[in-house]
């Protein structure tokens, strides 16, 4: 580590985080790198005490958890056992959606509460609050995962991302000096991808060498795909993170072939923040256990063992303006059952499926992210509450809306979808509208945001 960079992470950084209030941040990451190596034994106990607690918060203080309870004929001292558990109610995206303020606590400071907002990946925007205490936690969370792939705080960063909050650029001047001397990372807006680009972008990598690359699991195939098929020389970085969709065994060949790294897979959603991660062993993906309590259920609706698919549901134990009770995030997953190599006695996922985004083809043949153009369109209309785009051919998409028992959605909001998606995949594309009851699920159990079988060959092999 040069000088430069021990200032910026010794000095700098730390000043950073106290003038913006985040002092916890250092607390909070302390506690995650020691309680990841507890005996077993007692990370069950801190994590059951942390259930039990938002349990009995969530009852007394939270109106839909209180009404939710009573419906199921429980309190929370019933709760003694991880399968009492499924007595209680699964929260789907369609209660915040509905029930927004009677999942907060009433008397909350509204000061102190963070409203967000998910991209809609699985075809359902929902909003949703976090205080500003569970903010700097999930930052802490967040550094201790990147640790696990080599990338420490202020490490220069790449990113190929989609996501058009996450990629907006600085507006104000002080912010614009943050980003540049803290958070240094280099973007490549992956929402549309340009064979140029993608080659430009790689030369650019070669000037500024940051140690790590995070992208979307698609758009860093997509990359190696164009970078393999030119002959050419690839930046190498110390470590990738893949990201935001599924990571199959040969796209992760791929990517490491043509980068010569590693690959870390990593789970995480926008309610959330990162879920889980692999370390450098890569026999699983580590859960953020203090923070979260995820429970897989299988076809029958008991708790999944290890090796058996199941839906994931996620309690969020740190977020106490808002908890999410299993909440229902629309992935599935199995656990791994064995121990880390690496001495982390907290839980791995050893598979996970779903969240698999297809990228739509424009009219010029240039490729937009399906799970971008759900950010970009979908997510600023409410009223729209699930949606899958279908793609048969280039200058043409299908918009299916799922609108069950209500009404179709407005002459408004169909002008909106179809005079913005024109404006990423092309003036020239044919947008089409189909009224179902609801979307299918995939045999996985995914809803699929889009589906395209306009992807050309050479995007579709390595």
């Amino acid at each position: 580590m040069s000088l430069y960079d021990a200032f910026l992470r010794n000095v700098l950084f730390p000043i950073d985080m106290w003038r913006s209030g985040k002092g916890l941040l250092f607390r909070y990451l302390r506690e995650f790198e020691k309680s990841q190596y507890l005996p077993p034994g007692e990370l069950q106990c801190l994590r059951w005490e942390r259930l039990s607690a938002i349990l009995r918060h969530a009852y007394e203080k939270i109106p839909f958890y209180r009404k939710s309870f009573a419906a199921a004929g429980l309190v929370p001292s019933d709760i003694q056992k991880e399968s009492d558990l499924l007595r209680l109610p699964i929260l789907e995206k369609r209660h915040v959606q509905d029930h927004l303020d009677e999942l907060c606590v009433p008397d909350w400071p509204k000061n102190d509460l963070i409203l967000d907002q998910t991209g809609g990946s699985t075809g359902t925007p929902v909003r949703y609050y976090r205080s500003f205490d569970r903010h700097v936690s999930r930052e802490a969370a967040t550094y201790r995962h990147n640790r696990w792939a080599g990338w420490e705080m202020c490490d220069r960063a790449a990113a190929l991302w989609g996501a058009v909050r996450d990629t907006t650029p600085p507006q104000s001047t002080l912010s614009r000096i943050r980003s540049f001397f803290l958070d240094r990372e280099m973007l490549l807006n992956t929402a549309l991808i340009d064979e140029n680009e993608v080659l430009r972008f790689n030369e650019r990598l070669k000037k500024y060498r940051p140690k790590c690359i995070l992208g979307y699991a698609n758009s860093l195939v997509v990359a190696a795909q164009i970078l393999k098929r030119n002959n050419a020389t690839a930046y190498q970085p110390f470590s990738i993170v893949s990201s935001a969709e599924v990571l199959t065994p040969d796209d992760r060949k791929l990517i490491e072939n043509v980068f010569g790294c590693p690959v870390f897979n990593r789970y995480g959603s926008r309610e959330t923040s990162v879920m889980a991660s692999e370390c450098d062993r890569h026999e699983g993906m580590h859960i953020m256990a203090e923070g979260f309590y995820i429970e897989l259920i299988n076809s029958l609706g008991q708790h999944a063992g290890p090796g058996e698919m199941g839906e994931v549901l996620i309690t969020d134990m740190l977020n106490l303006p808002m908890p999410l009770i299993r909440y229902r995030i629309g992935d599935m997953a199995s656990w791994s059952g064995k121990t880390c190599s690496c001495g982390r006695s907290l839980p791995m996922f050893s598979a996970l499926s779903g969240r698999v985004t297809d990228f739509l083809v424009t009219d010029d043949g240039k490729l937009c992210s399906g799970a971008a153009l759900t950010a970009l369109i979908v997510s600023k209309r409410p009223t729209l509450k699930q949606v899958q785009i279908l793609q048969e051919r280039r200058g043409e998409i299908l918009f299916r809306l799922a609108t069950g028992k209500d009404t179709p959605p407005s002459d408004d909001d169909l002008d909106f979808v179809r005079k913005q998606s024109t404006l990423y995949i092309g003036a020239g594309t044919n947008v089409e509208f189909e009224f179902v009851d609801e979307i299918p699920k995939t045999a996985s159990g995914k809803y699929l945001f889009s589906i395209s079988k306009a992807v050309p060959k050479q995007f579709t092999s390595s």
